[in-house]
């Protein structure tokens, strides 16, 4: 009886040996990391190759020439707008007209200057920031008069514009803009007096006005100057002048004359932040 007992133990023993060898072989154990990628091929050295780093700031031109222009006295397309040396172009600003309650109505317009830009980069992106010191929200009574000028009282306000670029180098390496994002503030001053009395009994709020017509400038302003610099005839205006003032640039940085025959190929070329890093050789 114990010796049958002893031949069954030994039986589910090597039954259990078995069957741990089966699943060592069937199921390995997972590895505990995943096997790295391979690296990157790098781009094969160029005999001759120069890198230069050139900011963003510095390929869009001569900022202290910028500005944005807001006015539509004379007609909606009166506003325009330049960007260092190729991003230009018109604002479609209307004015605003109210119907007051007697039966006519204001007309506001609006006339600002800003300053030059300041730039500071962004991560991925350069904002140029337009402040406007001074703008007038000009009011008129039913007519562009004398009369219908002082009927109602103009109203100054402050406005700051932010537009953000995105750079990209193009299919040839070339700096180009990828994304523009505008963001236009704007506030009204205190004003002395907001409530005018016209025919002594209709109040007209010309602070009230002017808040209104904040709106509508912010919005023409924003969907404007973006689609204005996105625009492919203006992208293609302001890469064509990039491109031959990049050419002088790097020619002047490796000491050869932009004025001669040298032309200068690019090996590689991108952006770090909104630093253009290139890689390019002279040919003579």
């Amino acid at each position: 009886m114990s010796e049958t007992r002893a031949r069954r133990a030994l039986s589910v023993a090597a039954l259990l040996v078995f069957a741990g060898v089966a699943q060592a072989q069937v199921f390995p154990p997972r590895a505990t990391q995943s096997p790295s990628p391979p690296p990157p091929a790098s781009q094969p050295a160029v005999p001759g190759a120069l890198t230069q780093t050139v900011p963003l700031a510095a390929i869009i031109g001569d900022l202290t020439r910028s500005f944005v222009h807001l006015v539509n006295m004379q007609g909606p397309a009166e506003s325009n707008y330049m960007i260092g040396r190729g991003l230009r172009g018109r604002l479609n600003l209307e004015r605003r007209i109210r119907d007051i309650g007697n039966g006519s109505h204001a007309f506001l317009h609006v006339s600002g200057l800003s300053n030059p830009p300041q730039a500071a980069a962004q991560g991925s992106e350069l904002r140029l920031r337009f402040v406007f010191p001074s703008v007038v929200l000009k009011t008129f009574h039913r007519e562009y008069s004398a009369a219908g000028d002082s009927a109602l009282a103009d109203v100054t306000a402050e406005f700051v514009l932010d537009v953000f670029l995105t750079p990209t180098a193009d299919q040839r390496g070339l700096p180009a803009v990828q994304n523009v994002r505008v963001l236009f503030q704007g506030a009204t001053k205190p004003a002395e007096r907001c409530i005018h009395m016209l025919d002594l009994v209709y109040p007209v709020n010309v602070c009230a006005l002017a808040d209104e017509y904040l709106k509508d400038i912010k919005l023409a302003v924003e969907h404007g100057l973006r689609e204005g610099l996105m625009h492919p005839q203006a992208r293609q205006e302001f890469e064509q002048a990039v491109g031959e003032t990049l050419r002088a640039d790097l020619l002047a940085r490796s000491g050869a004359s932009a004025g001669g025959p040298a032309r200068v190929d690019i090996v590689q070329a991108a952006f770090r932040g909104t630093d253009y890093v290139v890689s390019f050789v002279v040919r003579q």
